[in-house]
């Protein structure tokens, strides 16, 4: 029987981030995917032009329509874009303590669009947060989350320990929890320092930092191989360390596409 994993996330029409890419790592990984649209988007590989969310009441139709029917072992949510849609998830997310929830915030694009309104982010605290068992904010989003400023490893640490005790304080589920930021957008290291904090303290994930500029979708494939990999049953320490190294190989084989910054390639481990 195929194992099912749900990503409910907003579209983007080039292909390289969303729930394309979302659906182009749970295939890498052998996993049957799902899929909910939260918003269209207008963006290539030069960036975000529009973003038009999909009204909440179809949001929360698709969500029910396929947790209703069909037995899914982890959903993985990205880009939300509106308030609306926050509440409508977190009220259709009410029977899924038992299933893993992967959450990347999308707060922003990597060239400045807006893709959640501050609003949002408050009710998102306060009442979705409290189903995610594993986020994956990145430094722009964690400053945005806890109101410091982030410079250095020791900095995100603070940080994630800080989101991390906004989580456990939320918690409506006993499985285990944690938070991984992102450590892609800090400057004057040489290499690609992540940071995870869960029940067993903090631990830095170690990689080498890759000159590639076609990075579109790194958060993206971050977050889905995470949920990917708990859906296949492993251990959540197991599961961060094997997304790490799995988007790692995803940068190395970014590709030029289009005129701009091009995906990064969940593919190379297909080929």
């Amino acid at each position: 029987m195929e194992t099912v994993v749900f990503t409910i996330a907003g579209s983007d029409p080039s292909g390289g981030a969303g729930i394309q890419q979302d659906i182009r790592v749970f295939t890498c990984l052998g996993l049957f995917a799902c899929a909910a649209v939260t918003a269209l988007t207008v963006q290539n590989t030069k960036g975000v032009k529009s973003v038009y969310p999909v009204e909440a009441k179809v949001v929360g139709e698709q969500v029910q329509g396929v947790l209703e029917d069909i037995s899914v072992s982890a959903i993985k949510i990205g880009m939300l874009a509106n308030r609306e849609n926050v509440a409508k998830l977190a009220a259709s997310l009410n029977d899924t303590t038992k299933i893993w929830v992967v959450a990347d915030p999308v707060m922003r694009s990597s060239t400045g669009s807006v893709l959640l309104e501050e609003a949002a982010w408050r009710l998102y605290q306060e009442e979705l947060l409290p189903f995610i068992d594993i986020l994956t904010p990145n430094i722009y989003e964690a400053r945005a989350i806890t109101s410091l400023d982030i410079q250095s490893v020791s900095d995100m640490e603070d940080a994630a320990r800080r989101i991390y005790l906004i989580m456990e304080g939320k918690r409506r589920s006993e499985k285990d929890f944690g938070v991984y930021l992102k450590g892609g957008h800090l400057n004057g290291t040489d290499q690609g320092i992540d940071v995870f904090c869960s029940k067993n303290g903090i631990k830095r994930l170690y990689g080498k930092r890759i000159q590639n500029i076609h990075t579109h979708g790194t958060g993206c494939t971050l977050s889905s191989a995470i949920c990917g990999y708990l859906a296949k049953g492993e251990p959540v320490d197991r599961a961060i360390m094997l997304s790490k190294e799995f988007v790692t190989k995803a940068i190395e084989a970014g590709f030029p596409l289009g005129k701009g910054i091009g995906p990064v390639d969940p593919l190379i481990f297909l080929k």
